[in-house]
This record gives C-alpha cells, structure tokens and sequence, in this order.
C-alpha cells in the first residue's frame, strides 16, 4: 500500500512539473533530457505552449552535434531558437516553419571567420540539400553563420534555402563553404518565395553562386556582400524586380551578378534595379545581362535600371571582357555609373551592347577611366542604342546591312 501511494505521489508531481512546464513560453534546452544538443533543442520546443514560445538554447555553447534535423515551430505555433556561442554540426536539414525564427548572438558583417559565434554547420559525411531551410510566411534568420561544409560534406547542396515560402527576412546572416549555392530561394509559379528582405547578409566562399533566386520575384538587398564564390556573386534566373543596393560584388570567379530567363516564364528576369553598389576583382563580367532565351530566341531580360554602381577592376580578369556586357536585351537604363580599371588590366569596354534582336537601351552619364583603349572605346553599342553624355568615345555598331529584295 506504501508503495503505490509513494509510485502515485511521484507520479502526480512529474505530471505537475509537466503542467507547469507546458505553461511556460520560455523554455532552457540545457534543461531537457537529450542524447545531444538537437535532441535537447526538439524537447525543448515540444514543450512550449500550443500559442509557441522561445526555446533558449544559449547555454549550450561550443562545438555541438545534432544527430537528426529538426523543425523550428509550425502553422499557428510560431517558435523562436535561441542560440549562443556554439557550433551546431547537424547530420539532418533544420527547418523554420511560419512566423518562427532562428536568432544567434549579434553580430557584424564580417568576413571569413570573423561572423557570428552562432553557427550551424553541416556535419562531415552528410548529404544535405539544405543546412538551413525556410519553409514558412514571414520566416526570420538573425545574427547566424550557416556553413556548407564543403570539404567536409563535399555531397551536400545549399547553405540556406527558402522554398516556397514568403516574405522571409534574414539580418547579418552569413551563407559560406556550400557545395552550391550558398542561398538559394525557389518559386513554383503557384507557391512563392518573393518579397525577401535581405540586410547585411554574406555569401562567401560557396562552390557556385553565392545566391540564386530561381522564379522568384521582388526580393531586396541591401548592405551585403557576395564574395570569392565558384560561378556568381548574385545569380538572377526568371527571377524579376530585384531590389540590389549599396552593396559589394568581388572575387567571384565568374560575374558579379547574371541575370537571364526563359521566354515562356510569366517571371523572366525583367526590371531589376541595381544602385549603388561596388564591383571589383571579378573574372569575368561585373554585370552580364543574358537578353535572349537561347531556346526560342525571345527576349527574357529586359528594362532593367543600372545606376550610380563603382566598378573597379580587376587584377585576374582575362583580356576580352566588359564591366557591364548586355546581349540582346533592351530598355535597359545604364547611368551615373564610375569605371576605373587599372591600365594593366582594362575594360574591354566599360558598357559593352550587342545583338540585333535587342530594343534600344539607354546609356547616359557615365564615366569611364580605363577601357582596352584608355578610355577611348569605352562605351560600345548596338546600332539602335541612345547614348547621352558620356565621358569616354562611343562606338556604335555599324548598321546592319540592308536584306536583299
């Protein structure tokens, strides 16, 4: 009899504990039960109330492993992760549902190991297609490195990627070390990804573009940085009206930002606007606008704003390549902008414009230091392109011949 009143006591005071517990919207993960700090962080979250709550997780510091993903929140049950100094070596692909969020310790934009001390990383051996995934509307990533692990997970994809999933914000968050991309956002022309806001964030170092948005529209950049990436610092792919400012394309081994399209996309890669920002040290082109669709030979990249952009130069671009190179595109406005290469590695051309499918661009205003001719050819374009004041000679293509009768 002693016995099952002592079992039924013990009983009635965990299931009290677990009462009071589930009461609370701020829960410690160091204070769940756990084989590691993922498990700790799942019972952690599944103990907040069904309205959502925090799960703090900052006491669980240093290096750190997590044998399985996670979710962060769900639909209606929003969740916020809470990291400190530690390092989150994950086998598994952490999601962030709606209104959820994953926030480390603060930060600056820094570069190389100088971002924040919250990290989430993949794990050596894994196959990830994603470290970090945003799942849900209104989703925010803060002060967070995400690590690719490409030499040690050299079978995995992406640092972060939004699928489908709304108006995702991310402040002083670095992308780095992907196989691929280091962000990528994808659309489905049901499901989008568009109207991102994007401050102060970091793409270095991934094995192919630094970001790609693929089908997905009105996303905002700002003070942020795309640097030493294997294909593109910004890859533009059906992907509209990007808002790109006030920040740094350098060290990619291919462009600066491309932007192409299909011509059967409702998207396409239309009106963009790109002020104010730095290029330098690409290999190839700064800016490289692919007009044409090179299946059906429509335009798929047009009326996009270049305006009041530094490009610098660069000491390991080839011979051959222009700053700003447009094919086939059209009513693109190119203005304000300042070229100043060395004379030992110039321009090609500043502007460069080119083919005969494309509608007339406009190029006005610009300054041009150093082209292949000091200067002197620094502004190329096709027949029907309207140059207004430019400082270096402009070089229109010769009209095309008339057709035969």
């Amino acid at each position: 009899m002693r016995t099952s009143l002592r079992f039924l006591y013990i009983a009635q005071t965990v299931a009290s504990f677990v009462a009071i517990a589930l009461a609370q919207t701020i829960q410690h993960a160091e204070k769940f039960p756990g084989t590691d700090a993922g498990e700790k962080i799942r019972n952690c979250m599944a103990a907040l109330p069904p309205k959502g709550g925090i799960c703090d997780a900052r006491e669980l510091s240093g290096q750190q492993s997590a044998s399985a993903g996670f979710t962060v929140g769900m639909p209606g049950r929003p969740v916020e992760l809470m990291l400190g100094p530690v390092t989150l070596n994950t086998r598994g692909t952490i999601h962030v549902s709606d209104k959820s969020s994953i926030g480390g310790m603060p930060a600056g934009a820094g570069i190389g190991g100088d971002q924040s001390a919250s990290m989430i990383k993949a794990a050596d051996g894994t196959a990830l297609a994603a470290v970090v995934q945003v799942d849900g509307f209104l989703s925010v990533l803060q002060d967070l490195t995400v690590d690719g692990n490409k030499k040690g997970a050299p079978q995995g994809a992406v640092s972060i990627l939004v699928n489908k999933a709304n108006r995702a914000e991310m402040f002083r968050v670095t992308a780095q070390n992907a196989p691929t991309y280091g962000f990528q956002f994808y659309s489905t022309d049901k499901t989008e990804s568009c109207c991102a806001k994007l401050s102060k964030i970091m793409a270095i170092a991934n094995g192919q573009a630094g970001m790609h948005l693929a089908n997905t529209a009105d996303v905002f950049i700002a003070q942020s940085e795309f640097e030493n990436n294997g294909t593109f610092g910004l890859e533009l792919n059906n992907s509209p009206t990007a808002r790109i400012e006030h920040s740094d394309f350098g060290g990619n081994a291919q462009d600066g930002i491309i932007m192409y399209g299909t011509s059967g996309s409702p998207l396409q890669s239309n009106k963009e606007i790109i002020v104010a920002n730095q290029f330098g040290n690409n290999t190839r082109y700064d800016i490289n606008v692919v007009g044409l669709d090179p299946k059906t030979k429509k335009r798929a990249s047009t009326g996009s704003l270049i305006s009041s952009n530094g490009f610098i130069g660069s000491a390991t671009r080839p011979a051959g390549y222009a700053a700003i190179q447009i094919v086939d595109s059209g009513e693109n406005t190119i203005v304000g902008n300042t070229f100043s290469a060395t004379s030992a590695h110039p321009f090609s051309a500043c502007v460069s414009i080119s083919g005969d499918r494309g509608l007339p661009d406009l190029v006005s205003g610009n300054y041009c230091a150093r082209s292949a001719t000091g200067g002197k050819n620094g502004f190329i374009g096709a027949a029907n392109t309207q140059f207004g004041d430019n400082r270096g000679k402009v070089v229109p293509a010769p009209l095309p011949s008339p057709s035969p009768q």
